[in-house]
């Protein structure tokens, strides 16, 4: 009898720590598990991007600084990833960035990021299917009273799109 009440013992265990298991699976693979899902909105952030506090600023008002990542992964097609956006401290303009595609044309289109503010989450604009992706990144530079575009600058990156867990 007491053999029986041990193998109830382990099979209900194994039950709860399988239920605990699969719960926590399907929480890691909703969008809103990542800060995504419908309700999904940006926040640009005031400073440096962090790990580049100490990177060169604009002293001189002549010049444009930003940073923007090379290579952007999202972990799902709907999930927000690392876009890691800077306008630098010292700018005198604003900017904003958009990832264009030979295929799909625009897939990004960054919020306006004042000088000294940065970007580090943000979802795409349009769903891309799982893959790599080489883009163009159009980075704007806006002027800050009429928002007119007063220059831009073209960077290649890369766009990895991870596929969804469940799908």
């Amino acid at each position: 009898m007491r053999s029986s009440g041990a193998k109830l013992t382990l099979v209900s265990l194994l039950v709860i720590l399988t239920a605990v298991g699969m719960a926590w699976v399907l929480a890691w693979a909703t969008p809103e598990a990542e800060g995504g899902g419908k309700d999904w909105s940006s926040t640009v952030e005031k400073g440096r991007l962090p790990g580049f506090e100490d990177a060169n600023v604009n002293n001189d008002g002549r010049y444009f600084f930003y940073q923007i990542c090379k290579d952007v992964e999202f972990s799902r097609p709907d999930a927000p990833g690392n876009v890691l956006i800077e306008n630098t401290t010292g700018n005198t303009f604003d900017m904003r960035v958009e990832y264009e595609n030979e295929e799909y044309g625009i897939v990004y289109r960054s919020p306006v990021l004042q000088p000294d503010t940065h970007l580090l989450r943000d979802k795409l604009t349009q769903e891309l299917p799982e893959g790599t992706y080489p883009v163009t990144a159009n980075v704007y530079v806006l002027d800050p009273e009429t928002g007119n575009e007063e220059e831009v600058f073209k960077e290649s990156i890369q766009l990895r799109i991870k596929k969804p867990f469940f799908g």
